[in-house]
Parts: structure tokens; C-alpha cells; sequence
């Protein structure tokens, strides 16, 4: 989700990145998150604009739900609670993780590290992306994240809260790639039994990084980055799923689910394995885009001209 450079916006930096950083901090554990929500809702409220053009964009996903309105000011509270996560990365230890993230699927971690194997886990950008890594390390994971993509053209204030940003990822005990970097330490890290997260819709911010394919994606043609099956090909490794949103039972304010390894046949030519794993990221992207929809970052992206392909 992507704001205009405004002074009022950069009057608002300051606001969150100070007293607002500092306020949070004295909450009690996952308190922190669910504040975080509730300034989501607030903002959301007050951005008519922004909130028309993603009601348009999940209309052209789901033109027969009812209740796009609603979705479209949640995308906001979504959007802030990943933004500034970061904020609660050193609060986040093994003993009050579940306070900050409910996580599904951490038998086929334990089967990997069983296995002593590596692997990729392919993430759309849902709720608090980098929640799950953050916790998941702090749970004694070896877990590692592929990050670039520059969001540009942000004012001298935007680059500040920009910096603080990037300072607070350091808290957590994962290691963190530049995806703009030579790929050769991410594959060697994969070989030796690392746990790395990448992206499997988009970058943001107005720089891609890596091969994009058009791929199906609820019903529209979607460019995806196919990076996370090119990984797992080069390193040998597992491709699995995760996939983060609200938890809607009681504990923690957000949910990760982390899905079985994907099957590649992977004796094909690269070309055509890259081509169903493709397939099967598209398919992916549906299927948790359609079950929660609120949680997705780029509903403002999902149109003609950006993500998705653009009419001949």
C-alpha cells in the first residue's frame, strides 16, 4: 500500500516513529499488535481515496461478495500492523511468542530439521509479514529472509522512518539477504540447513526484483516472481507454503499456516518445472487471497498496468 509524500504524512512519521514507538512499547505482550490494528482502522477511516481504489480492486476479485467495504478498511489495519511490527521484534521471545503469533504447521518444520534438510517457504505479503519470521526465530529456527525491492522517492523524513525501520529488523534473530545480492549464499545456506522466506506476490514500493512469469491468480492474469521455485530447484531443497492472517480464536491477534512441501517433478526440463511451479504459486495466491482476502497487502496493486497484465 502505497501513500503520497506529503508534509501532513511526513508531520505523521514523526508522530508514530517516536511517541508512538515508545507508547506501544509499554503494552503488555501482543498488545502491542492489536494497538497497531486499531491506528490501522483509524487511518483507514480517514483515506477515502485510497479506500475507493482498493474497493475497486477487490471488486474485480470477488465481484459477488458483499462486504467490500469492510474488507477495503481492514487492508488498512493490515497494512499498519505490518508496518510496524518491527516495533515488536526485541519484545518477542520463546516465552511469550504465542502472545504474538499463533503458528500451524510446525510439524513439517520439525521434519525438516528431522531430515536435516533446508527449504524454501514461498509467502504472499499477508498480515504481518515478517511476524512469523521474527517468532519462528526466536523459537531457535534457523530462519533467514530474501528482502529488497526500495520503496522510492520518499522525502527526507520518509527515508529517516525508513532507517529506524531497518534498525529494528537487526532485533531479530534471523539472517536477512539483500535480494539484489548474488543468489550463491542463499542456495549455500539452503544446503546447510536454513529456513528461507521469500516472496511469492511482489516487492512493492516501485522496484521488482527477479523473473516474473503471468500466472492465473482469481481469475485475472497476474505477474508472480518465480524466485521461490528457482531456489528450491538450485539448492535441492523443499518448497512449502505460509501464510499469515487475523487468528480468529481467541490468543494472538494473527495466525501462520504453514503448508506440506509442494511436489515438483523435478526430473522435467527446468523451463517446464518453473512453468507448473508457476502454476502452483498462482493457485496458491487464490486460494489464501480468496479465504482472506482483508489480510492482503497490494489490493491497491491488483489492476491492469501493475500486477496484473495489461489488455493487447
Amino acid at each position: 500500500m502505497i501513500f503520497e509524500e506529503t508534509p501532513a504524512r511526513d508531520a505523521y512519521r514523526v508522530a508514530i516513529w517516536g511517541g508512538w514507538r515508545r507508547f506501544i512499547g509499554y503494552l503488555p505482550p501482543g498488545y502491542d499488535v492489536r494497538a497497531n490494528l486499531l491506528l490501522g482502522n483509524a487511518i483507514g477511516r480517514s483515506s477515502a481515496g485510497s479506500r475507493e481504489r482498493i474497493e475497486a480492486n477487490l471488486r474485480r476479485a470477488f465481484p459477488e461478495r458483499d462486504d467490500i467495504q469492510t474488507l477495503a478498511l481492514q487492508t488498512f489495519e493490515t497494512h499498519i500492523s505490518h508496518q510496524y511490527i518491527p516495533m515488536s521484534f526485541k519484545r518477542i521471545t520463546p516465552r511469550n511468542a504465542a502472545n504474538y503469533l499463533r503458528i500451524e504447521g510446525l510439524q513439517h518444520l520439525e521434519a525438516l530439521r528431522k531430515a536435516q534438510t533446508g527449504a524454501v517457504f514461498m509467502h504472499p505479503h499477508m498480515g504481518p509479514a515478517q511476524l512469523p519470521l521474527c517468532t519462528l526465530g526466536a523459537l531457535g529456527y534457523p530462519m533467514h529472509q530474501i528482502g529488497g525491492g526500495q520503496v522510492t522517492g520518499l522525502s527526507k523524513i520518509g527515508q529517516w522512518a525508513s532507517d529506524w525501520r531497518h534498525r529494528l529488523e537487526e532485533d531479530m534473530q534471523v539472517t536477512l539477504h539483500d535480494g539484489k545480492d548474488f543468489l550463491r549464499p542463499i542456495i549455500r545456506a539452503l544446503e546447510e540447513g536454513a529456513f528461507v522466506m521469500t516472496t511469492c506476490d511482489g516487492t512493492g514500493g516501485g522496484e521488482e526484483l527477479g523473473r516474473r512469469v503471468v500466472a492465473n491468480v482469481l481469475g485475472h492474469r497476474m505477474h508472480i516472481p518465480i524466485s521461490p521455485v528457482f531456489l528450491a530447484l538450485a539448492a535441492g531443497v523443499p518448497l512449502l507454503t505460509l501464510s499469515t492472517h487475523r487468528n480468529p480464536t481467541k490468543g494472538a491477534a494473527f495466525r501462520t499456516e504453514i503448508g506440506p512441501p509442494i511436489e515438483l517433478n523435478r526430473e522435467q526440463p527446468r523451463k517446464k518445472v518453473l512453468e507448473e511451479g508457476a502454476n502452483a504459486v498462482g493457485d496458491f495466491l487464490s486460494d489464501v487471497l480468496s479465504r482472506y482476502p482483508a489480510d492482503w497487502h497490494f489490493w491497491d496493486h491488483f489492476e491492469p498496468g501493475r500486477f496484473l497484465e495489461s489488455p493487447v
